[in-house]
């Protein structure tokens, strides 16, 4: 929470950023793009989705609501697999 990189991860993620856009969003931010915001971003993007996942998982057990939350978790576990199969992911984690 209050995490600069985290909320523009989230902001990309969901609104299904190409690397383009994400650096643009980056630029747009800061002015200019260093390799260390670079890094983050596409790791938070990853983090995005797995709490994403991990709410659905908890909203499952305990909601009430008539609202399919284990197909909401499936699918930001999908997302996550695709992003941490990206290149630009397997890099940031080097």
């Amino acid at each position: 929470m209050g995490d600069v990189f985290f909320d523009l991860a989230n902001f990309a993620i969901n609104h299904e950023l190409d690397l383009a856009g994400r650096e643009a969003l980056l630029e747009a931010y800061f002015g200019a793009v260093r390799p260390d915001q670079r890094r983050a971003l596409e790791l938070m993007r990853f983090m995005s989705d797995f709490r994403e996942a991990m709410w659905g998982v908890v909203q499952s057990a305990v909601s009430q609501l008539d609202f399919d939350f284990e197909s909401y978790a499936a699918e930001h576990f999908e997302r996550m697999q695709r992003t941490a199969a990206e290149p630009e992911f397997q890099a940031a984690l080097s």
